[in-house]
Formats: C-alpha cells, structure tokens, sequence
C-alpha cells in the first residue's frame, strides 16, 4: 500500500487509553481514589475504523449490544490489549493488536458496548 493512500484512508481521529494504575501496597494495583480508571496515552490519532459486525452478548447477567470494529493506525510502539479506543464518543476495548504484514500498519480488533458505552 501506498503512503498517499494510507494517508487517505485514515480520516478518522481516535484517542487512545491506557489504565490508570498505582500499586496497591499488597502486590496488586488500584485505580488512584477520585480519579478516572482511564488515562489518555495518545489523542487525536489518524486512524481507519470500520464497523465489522454486531451481536448480543451476555455479561455479568446483562444482555448487551456488542460490535466489533477494525481500527487501523500508523505503527505504534506499546499499543495493547490492555489499552482502549475513544472514537466519536464510543469506547473500544483494544482484542487484539498487530501490524501488518509490510509493517506500515497496526492494525487492532476492537469490541464495543461490552463494556457499558
């Protein structure tokens, strides 16, 4: 693929997310008292989203509306499964993350609505 058309096809701008966590005193980790489970990592990233397809899902005994999305962005070091997607308002917990066979992608599987948004 070809920088201008990579270029053309992320038009998207999505924030990126990273848990916010401090150790607990016992091994473990908390989110910091009074302050947001998340924390932003990277905003405004270019990005291609594209919704693949949606389902019911079970969880905690709550019937849910799940989509699933691919996200494509530029190659990005310390991108995880642990870290989530804010685009246009719908938070996107990151399944997966690899590039793509060139390398000039990264590309990530993401699942929306399982988590209450």
């Amino acid at each position: 693929m070809t920088r201008a058309s990579l270029a053309t096809r992320l038009r998207h701008r999505i924030d990126i997310l990273e848990p916010n966590r401090v150790s607990n005193g016992r091994g473990g980790f908390k989110t910091p008292d009074g302050e947001d489970p998340w924390r932003l990592l990277a905003s405004r990233v270019f990005a291609e989203v594209i919704a693949l397809r949606g389902d019911e899902a079970v969880r905690n005994s709550i019937e849910r509306s799940v989509q699933l999305w691919r996200v494509t962005i530029r190659p990005r070091a310390g991108v995880a499964p642990t870290h989530r997607l804010v685009w246009n308002g719908i938070a996107m917990d990151i399944k997966s993350a690899a590039p793509n066979l060139a390398g000039d992608e990264l590309v990530m599987t993401c699942e929306s609505g399982a988590n209450g948004r």
